[in-house]
C-alpha cells in the first residue's frame, strides 16, 4: 500500500501528465466515458483539476444498463461541474445483436455470452471517438489531423 505522501505525489503526477499531454497534442479538452463509477469519477476529477471543468465532457452511454448507473453518472458530472451528455446505445446494441444473430442462424446458433462480452465496450469506444472528433477535444489525434 502506498504511503499518503507517495499517493498524493502519484496523483499530482497523473494530473500533470493529463495537462501536458492535452497541451502537447493541441486538443481543446477531453471526453470521458462516465459510468458513474469510481474509475470514471476519478478520471473526471483528475481531468477537471488538470484542465478546468469547462474542458471536460462526461459522456454516459447506457446500453441495456440499470437506471441507477445513469443517475450516478449525472451525480458525478454535477459534482465536478462538467458538461454531461447522454448517448443511449440500447437500440444500437439490440439491432446489432439481432443482425448478427440473424446472420449466424444461417450457419449455426446465435451469439453466446462470451461472444457478446466486448460488443458494449466497443460501441461505447466508437461513440467517444465520434464525439471527441466532432468537438476536437480527443487527445489521440495530432495537430495535423485536427
Amino acid at each position: 500500500m502506498l504511503e499518503k505522501e507517495k499517493l498524493l505525489q502519484e496523483a499530482e503526477n497523473a494530473i500533470k501528465w493529463i495537462k501536458e499531454y492535452v497541451e502537447t497534442v493541441g486538443a481543446k479538452g477531453v471526453v470521458v466515458g462516465n459510468s458513474g463509477g469510481k474509475d470514471s469519477a476519478t478520471v473526471i476529477a483528475m481531468s477537471t483539476k488538470a484542465l478546468g471543468a469547462d474542458k471536460v465532457l462526461a459522456v454516459s452511454m447506457p446500453c441495456n444498463s440499470i437506471k441507477e448507473d445513469l443517475e450516478d453518472a449525472r451525480i458525478v458530472a454535477e459534482a465536478f461541474d462538467v458538461r454531461f451528455l447522454e448517448v443511449n446505445l440500447n437500440n444500437t446494441y439490440n439491432e446489432l445483436e439481432e443482425e448478427i444473430n440473424s446472420s449466424l442462424n444461417l450457419i449455426d446458433k446465435e451469439l453466446n455470452k462470451e461472444a457478446k462480452v466486448n460488443i458494449k465496450p466497443r460501441l461505447r469506444m466508437t461513440s467517444l471517438y465520434g464525439i471527441a472528433r466532432k468537438f476536437r477535444i480527443f487527445s489521440n489525434w495530432n495537430r495535423k489531423s485536427l
